[in-house]
């Protein structure tokens, strides 16, 4: 058999596992109380290489985690970011946008200080701690969002704050691992310099999002009376969706920011019911991947009791952190102590961003193995924490 069919055969089969797994994993967790993202998140754990998936059958091991299954994992969280920019119009993103850009800061610089300084103080290089710092600050929108969805709670108030913060805190994390990877490799970077990335990164997210709403919904409420092949209109908006994925990466933001600006441009239209109902079945199955791929990332065989310690009192000023940085402003906004705590939690998730900065660590050479596994289980267990908690704060 030729090597590219053997490769073929073998994301075949990861992919059927994996979905298998994911959807299992969050029926059980379902029925057990917990948001189903956790079950599929274990899935994935149990599925890792040091666990099921490095099993061999007849030659093949089990679950391969090649770049392709990675990239069917990155468009499972593009289409999810895709479906609630669909649930939010953007006059209600601008409502909230005032109290969730200062949640977002607090919930950047907090993370970023304590992160930094603690590896700081255990001993770890400045380059470790510029880069945790990084990884802290992270909010992952996907987390939160499918867990506030499956609980029917995606328009309650506290929920769009946690969004449109989380979006605004990806924007700005972005900016700051931008800094930071130019300190790494420079040595050092001027205020000049910090304020010309900051501003590339922030300018070209207003841009999308303004050109999405006040251009493309307009384009595509002219075309849609002309477009009468079936399923046609849904293949537009999720072209659109990849389309400004594509300009967001090459702008040097995440996809997934670009693929929420032009859910929330098809909002502006007449389609929006058609298309909402098309990509929310197609997320049953892309979503639930995405999860499960993120948990196959942890390697808990380069776990020792040392790395376990140093995982614990990062996990501890993971949670603190997010939620003092982020729950602090909203309370001192609505005297609300249960929406802060709310919109404290709900920021906690460091998910798929959180992953993607500690992997520059490692393949950067500025982690080792156990430093880099311990920043995962971290970012793991934020993302396990976070809905389950959630669902409390709001069974409450």
């Amino acid at each position: 058999m030729a090597v590219g069919e053997a490769e073929v055969l073998e994301t075949i089969l990861t992919l059927c596992l994996l979905i298998f797994a994911a959807k299992g994993g969050g029926e059980i967790a379902q029925r057990l109380g917990v948001a189903a993202v956790v079950g599929e998140l274990l899935a994935g754990v149990l599925l890792s290489p040091a666990l099921l998936g490095g099993t061999e059958l007849f030659g093949y091991r089990l679950v391969n985690i090649n770049e392709t299954v990675k990239v069917f994992a990155e468009i499972g969280a593009i289409l999810l970011l895709f479906l609630i920019g669909l649930e939010m119009q953007f006059a209600q993103f601008r409502k909230t946008g005032g109290i969730a850009l200062s949640v977002a800061l607090g919930g950047i610089a907090v993370p970023f200080t304590l992160g930094y300084y603690f590896v700081l103080f255990t001993g770890g290089t400045r380059e470790e701690a510029l880069l945790i710092g990084a990884a802290l600050t992270a909010t992952s929108i996907a987390i939160t969002v499918k867990t506030l969805y499956d609980m029917g709670r995606g328009t309650a108030r506290e929920s769009r704050i946690i969004v449109s913060a989380a979006v605004f805190d990806d924007v700005l994390g972005l900016v700051v691992l931008a800094v930071v990877l130019a300190i790494i490799k420079s040595g050092s970077i001027t205020l000049a310099d910090t304020l010309l990335i900051a501003g590339k990164a922030v300018l070209a997210w207003v841009f999308l999002t303004l050109a999405g709403i006040l251009v493309f919904s307009r384009i595509v409420t002219t075309a849609a009376p002309f477009i009468k092949t079936r399923g046609g209109k849904e293949a537009l908006a999720v072209a659109s969706c990849f389309g400004f994925a594509y300009i967001a990466g090459i702008a040097g933001l995440a996809p997934i920011l670009g693929a929420f600006a032009a859910g929330m441009a098809i909002a502006e239209t007449k389609l929006i019911q058609s298309i909402h109902k098309f990509i929310e079945k197609v997320n049953f199955m892309m979503a639930p991947l995405f999860f499960t791929v993120i948990g196959t990332q942890v390697n808990i065989q380069t776990l020792d009791a040392s790395s376990l310690g140093f995982a614990a009192a990062l996990f501890v000023i993971a949670v603190v952190s997010k939620v003092a940085g982020c729950g602090i402003p909203v309370y001192l906004s609505t005297r609300d102590r249960r929406s802060a705590a709310v919109v404290g939690v709900g920021m906690v998730s460091r998910g798929e961003v959180g992953l993607i900065i500690t992997g520059i660590g490692a393949t950067s050479g500025v982690f080792s193995p156990e430093v880099f596994s311990a920043a995962v289980l971290v970012v793991l267990a934020t993302t396990v924490l976070t809905p389950v908690v959630l669902k409390r704060l709001f069974a409450a």
